[in-house]
């Protein structure tokens, strides 16, 4: 047996298949574009598993969209200084050196450091705050039950659990290679995110502020002692220079000039005792003026307009207004500003004082320097006054310097600046961030159409059938004639056997037209001038729509103007009479059995449909034959030779492949074999029913196939040219 492209699927004497022709125009029509519709196709098919899948997927997302407890962000944006600033270094034009990415950098992970979270947490209380506050597991509360731990947690468990919690709760980043940070906070609650961000923000600039003020304290205090240190010093040249001076200024002849220098000596431990003094009140003022100790402060100095600045501010805290209300805490406040300003104006006047004893104490030794100097001083005493001079006027520019930075050091810790601001505080935001509806909704429906397309290709392909034409003949290897598209039922009754004849211009009757334009186009085995062709119809299993199709190719034959027979091939359940609506006693199998011979006419079996030229060989059938019997007697052969010269066509429906043989024991009697394959069908039915012929066929008819039930094509006219007439033969016949 030989398939349309000459495939030999079989022989009865064994000969080997003829090599197939070579590719004609014909064979390169057959190649087909691309299909655009195939998939919408398959989709067609399976909808409901497409539908399924893409609505199940969308419903999760929207109960999870539901479900999702919204979480708000705010951001506040911190700038980080690229210069180092100080309020007492503003007559230099730039201090420090430009911020680079290191610390820009460097601010960041400060910014997430444990130190600054923990003032959040202590600051806003979030280990009670329902949100933040640690929850105990499942396996805490079955320990603590079984008397295996505490039943609550400790203050630092909660503290660090918080700590943790927020630590994921924020986002701390740089903004490009700005020196902008972005400082960002989640939470449940809009105005909480806004607090924690704003809160997070301050206490970072706390945290500099304090590490500032930290170290110019700590500078402060080195400054102090190596002030001491150098002031000991100091004294101690002093006291040598004073106990160099009692001891040898007896050598000196001149008791004018020993006076005089006794004068200058004791003048300038008089000034050294006021710049002493002046300093050491300067310094204890500021000290006070910078804790806010007024009343110390004012007892010390005995300013007078301090005492009555101090006296209203407690006559309005004793008045009838309240202490805590708004213009109580105003006129306190500008109170306090004007004692601190009048106390630094007594204090600037202090200092101006130590520094006026300091310049007449230089003056002092300057003169004592010069006198000592002069001619009627002895040569040595004035070589070792030089000495010990140059050692204290030494000491005396350190204690100067010291003394100069230790007030700069002072000043500094209530002068310091940040080296980072608040540029942008965060706001409470109007709109969640999380979850992100638009984006969850839209990476849902497409992952859902995604998984949709792919379950509907995965269920078609386990489940079977065939999309087009074109997956079909790929599939088997063999041409098909055409899809037949399923019968519309207009009205309630129609017979679908009827619908050639009912609906002519419809899809379906065009597709038989079109597989009978197939078959007469087929080159056909060689048979005897004037005799029918026979095309048998059958299917893989049952259901498939062979007798359907038998019938109405059939019918569109004997409409084409040929005298045609169909016969109901299939011997154990016919059912072409019962299609046609015609009450039958007797069938083929009687007269294969020789039931009819001895008391009916030879074709009694026989009737005639309602389509002009077309007769019907169809009756009902007998259990209790041997069908396969039947078939392979002579009696079949003889009948077939003795009808084939009074037609022009023979149709014949057979049984189905799988399952019986008597579609195998039909093959030697036809010239073509049309196997019809519903668009559900398993492959695997196909390919089994392909093997059954190709393994059990005997005979020289070709082989072609018709899908069944196919999506109707949407081109009509493209589908309609498909078939052109064959340049080359493209079949083979194989001899019996």
């Amino acid at each position: 047996m030989s398939d349309g492209r000459g495939l030999r699927l079989a022989s009865e004497d064994g000969q080997a298949s003829p090599a197939p022709p070579p590719p004609g125009p014909w064979a390169a029509s057959r190649a087909e574009p691309p299909d655009p519709w195939r998939l919408f196709r398959l989709l067609r098919r399976q909808a409901w598993t497409f539908l399924g899948v893409v609505i199940a997927i969308n419903l999760l997302a929207a109960l999870f969209l539901w479900q999702a407890t919204p979480a708000y962000k705010a951001s506040a944006l911190v700038i980080v200084d690229p210069w180092q600033r100080s309020m007492l270094d503003a007559d230099r034009p730039e201090g420090g050196r430009p911020a680079d990415a290191a610390r820009v950098e460097s601010e960041v992970e400060i910014l997430r450091s444990p130190s600054v979270l923990l003032s959040v947490v202590n600051t806003l209380d979030l280990v009670r705050d329902p949100e933040f506050a640690p929850k105990r597991g499942l396996r805490a509360r079955l320990a603590s039950l079984l008397g295996l731990g505490p039943a609550t947690l400790s203050t630092e468990q909660a503290t660090r659990l918080t700590l943790k919690r927020l630590s994921q709760a924020i986002t701390v980043t740089r903004r490009g290679a700005t020196y902008v940070i972005e400082v960002a906070a989640r939470s449940r609650d809009p105005e909480k995110a806004a607090r924690i961000a704003n809160q997070l923000a301050a206490a970072y600039i706390d945290a500099q502020i304090r590490a500032k003020v930290d170290f110019a304290a700590d500078m402060q205090k080195r400054l102090a002692q190596q002030l001491e240190s150098a002031r000991a010093a100091l004294r101690e040249i002093d006291r040598k220079l004073d106990s160099f001076l009692d001891d040898n200024i007896l050598q000196i002849e001149d008791a004018e000039l020993r006076a005089e220098l006794r004068e200058i000596r004791s003048a300038i431990k008089e000034q050294e005792a006021n710049r002493l003094r002046y300093d050491a009140l300067a310094g204890r003022s500021r000290e006070r003026a910078r804790k806010r100790e007024w009343d110390a402060l004012i007892a010390e100095l005995n300013s007078e307009r301090m005492v009555r600045l101090q006296a209203q501010a407690a006559a309005i805290r004793q008045g009838p207004a309240p202490a805590d209300s708004a213009d109580t805490q105003t006129r306190l406040a500008q109170l306090d500003r004007q004692i601190d300003k009048e106390a630094q104006a007594v204090i600037a006047r202090i200092a101006a004082e130590a520094s006026t004893a300091q310049q007449n104490e230089a003056e002092l030794r300057n003169r004592l320097s010069q006198r000592l100097t002069g001619p009627d001083v002895p040569a040595d005493l004035v070589l070792h006054f030089r000495e010990v001079e140059g050692d204290a006027a030494a000491l005396r520019l350190v204690v100067d310097k010291l003394t100069t930075n230790s007030t700069t050091a002072t000043a500094e810790i209530d002068l310091q600046l940040p080296d980072s601001r608040i540029v942008s505080a965060a706001l409470p935001p109007s709109t969640p961030t999380y979850p992100d509806t638009p984006l969850i909704a839209g990476l849902a429906m497409a992952f859902s159409l995604l998984l949709g397309v792919s379950a509907a290709i995965l269920r078609d392909s386990l489940s079977g059938g065939f999309a087009d034409e074109s997956a079909l003949e790929a599939f088997s290897g063999v041409p098909v004639l055409a899809s037949l598209p399923a019968i519309e039922v207009r009205r309630p009754g129609d017979k679908p056997a009827g619908e050639i004849l009912d609906n002519p211009a419809g899809p379906y009757p065009e597709s038989v037209r079109r597989l009978r334009l197939g078959l007469d186009l087929a080159p056909s085995v060689p048979r005897p001038q004037g005799t029918a062709r026979v095309a048998l119809v059958t299917a893989a299993l049952p259901g498939e729509g062979a007798t359907l199709t038998a019938i109405a190719l059939a019918r569109s034959f004997a409409l084409s103007g040929r005298k045609t027979l169909l016969i109901d091939g299939n011997l154990r359940e016919p059912g072409i009479h019962a299609a046609l609506d015609r009450d039958r006693r007797h069938g083929l199998a009687d007269h294969l059995a020789g039931r009819i011979a001895a008391v009916l006419p030879a074709d009694a079996f026989l009737f005639d449909d309602v389509t002009p030229h077309l007769t019907v060989a169809a009756g009902p059938g007998d259990a209790r034959l041997r069908v396969d019997a039947l078939l392979q007697s002579g009696r079949l052969g003889n009948w077939l030779q003795t009808v084939r010269p009074a037609y022009d066509q023979i149709v014949i429906d057979s049984s189905p492949v799988l399952g019986v043989v008597d579609t195998l024991l039909w093959l030697r009697h036809v010239d073509d074999v049309v196997l019809v394959v519903e668009a559900a069908t398993r492959a695997r039915d196909v390919r089994a029913a392909l093997r059954a012929m190709a393994r059990g066929g005997r005979g020289t008819a070709h082989l072609w196939l018709a899908l069944n039930h196919a999506a109707r094509p949407r081109h009509r006219a493209f589908r309609t040219a498909r078939i052109a007439p064959p340049t080359q033969p493209f079949g083979k016949n194989v001899p019996n």
